[in-house]
């Protein structure tokens, strides 16, 4: 019951990071002028926060999410809670000059502005709100340069995955962004459903969604799984998980669905490593992988 409430509550944090096509901002709003060298900034999510150190702020950020792991600097940047339990005595303490926060904090983003605080809101739910909160931060802290240069390099990786999709045969993928570990089978699956980041990331590599139903995070049942058939595979699975059960017993799970054609042909992958959930300027990362995972994946 504890792994179940802990797979739970990972799913649901999950779930509020990778919202619908829908949830899309609007754009065409004017960029706000470029903040100084000295501005300080306090990022309200991971993904956020790896935007502000790729465009090389960094050394601004006095503030960051309690989840936030990468790069490896950010260990030693005070933390200001999670998006469930935000800490705004902390933010306040830190007297930061712009708060980014994702478009679903718009709540949040209006308390801080009643303390006083500018706020700066990104979309994170698709490849398109990922690409445009780069431009949008860039503009903000005077790193154009900076932010066209990475944009340019994300641009050329993605093309180069939609030009190999162009000549693969267009398999039925399940992707598993989450299910109970540790159990000696297959249960409590989410999957990649009808719309949001992963999903997106399927179309570009060229693969079809096993999941033709309408609900963007659907929990599959075992006669759903077996009825979907999928061709291919992909589990996903962050690291401290992969380490406290082994890749090996993970996959072997799979064995418990002995039906489907992925697992006959041998077409599970393990896709391992934190980066994958968190949809920030290192999912063309991801992207690579799930477009090379039948030839051993890409590297990070």
């Amino acid at each position: 019951m504890k792994r179940a409430k802990q797979v739970g509550i990972f799913l649901l944090i999950l779930a509020i990071f990778l919202a619908s096509y829908w949830l899309r901002n609007d754009g065409g709003v004017e960029p706000a002028p470029a903040e100084t060298s000295e501005t300080k900034i306090v990022s309200m999510a991971p993904s956020s926060g790896e935007v502000v150190f790729a465009l090389g702020l960094g050394d601004q950020l006095v503030g960051v999410s309690r989840f936030a792991k990468y790069p490896p600097e950010v260990v030693d940047i005070p933390k200001v809670g999670g998006y469930l339990d935000v800490d705004l005595e902390a933010i306040v303490r830190l007297k930061p000059h712009v708060v980014v926060l994702l478009k679903e904090q718009s709540e949040l983003a209006k308390q801080l502005e009643n303390l006083g605080m500018e706020t700066l809101l990104v979309d994170h739910m698709s490849v398109e709100g990922i690409i445009d909160s780069i431009t949008k931060v860039g503009a903000k802290f005077d790193k154009v340069d900076e932010a066209n240069t990475l944009l340019e390099s994300l641009d050329s990786r993605i093309n180069e995955v939609k030009s190999g999709a162009q000549t693969k045969q267009h398999k039925r993928l399940l992707l598993s962004i989450g299910r109970e570990l540790g159990v000696g089978k297959v249960t409590g699956l989410v999957a990649a459903g009808a719309g949001g980041y992963h999903q997106q990331l399927l179309e570009i590599a060229g693969y079809t969604n096993a999941y033709s139903g309408a609900e963007n995070f659907p929990q599959l049942s075992r006669e759903h799984i077996l009825r979907m058939n999928p061709d291919m595979i992909i589990d996903m699975v962050n690291l401290r998980d992969s380490q406290a059960h082994g890749v090996e017993r993970i996959t072997a799970d799979w064995n418990s669905y002995p039906e489907l054609s992925a697992v006959k042909n041998g077409k599970v992958f393990l896709l391992v490593g934190d980066a994958h959930f968190v949809p920030g300027p290192r999912f063309v990362s991801t992207l690579e992988w799930i477009a090379n995972c039948e030839e051993g994946g890409a590297d990070e």
